[in-house]
């Protein structure tokens, strides 16, 4: 895969983040992130509902994903043209197929509002995630670490999340670690992008 590392060492702290975990700043060009605000805001965004409360955070999916009632992978919506060139960059980026990318879910995040621990399903493969208009901190933490009786501060890895970056979760980062995003100070949108295994 062009240009992806493994363990990487960001900003001047120089914590290194779990093997397959990348983050590249400016992945879009203003231009770019303005444009994708602008589509978005006019999305009938839904709040997910969570063990019997809606979230606070407003979502929408386009293409595959996964229904937890059927325990499959099920189709949706397409990608709207104005994804493609998102998605078509990614693809490039990580030097696989167009067709690889075969799932979007937008995120609104409001100010207080955020995402707990989770992995996501193992049914897709790499998963890239895109910031807009806001910031936000992405924290790691090893998938074994939840088991813990007293969950240690140590086992917590953080990376500031800055608008028009992407980051991208394979490899050990994105099978042996959970992830979330505390509660936002401010308005911020992200689109996650997800592919299939290879065959």
């Amino acid at each position: 895969m062009k240009g992806v590392q493994g363990q990487q060492k960001l900003f001047d702290s120089g914590a290194v983040l779990p093997n397959g975990f990348v983050y590249r700043a400016n992945f879009l060009t203003e231009e770019e992130e303005r444009e994708l605000i602008g589509y978005i805001e006019d999305l009938p965004l839904t709040h997910p509902m969570q063990e019997g409360y809606a979230a606070k955070r407003r979502v929408m999916n386009f293409g595959w994903s996964y229904d937890f009632a059927k325990a499959k992978l099920v189709k949706g919506p397409p990608l709207p043209p104005f994804l493609i060139p998102c998605a078509n960059k990614i693809a490039k980026w990580l030097d696989i197929p167009k067709s690889a990318v075969v799932e979007a879910l937008i995120t609104e995040y409001p100010k207080g509002a955020a995402i707990g621990w989770h992995r996501d399903n193992e049914s897709f493969d790499s998963i890239i995630g895109i910031s807009l208009s806001g910031w936000c901190r992405l924290r790691l933490r090893p998938t074994w670490s939840r088991m813990r009786r007293k969950r240690m501060t140590r086992d917590i890895q953080e990376v500031e999340v800055a608008p028009r970056s992407a980051y991208l979760m394979q490899h050990e980062s994105r099978w042996d670690f959970q992830h979330s995003v505390p509660k936002v100070s401010e308005l911020r949108y992200s689109i996650t992008f997800r592919t299939l295994p290879k065959a």
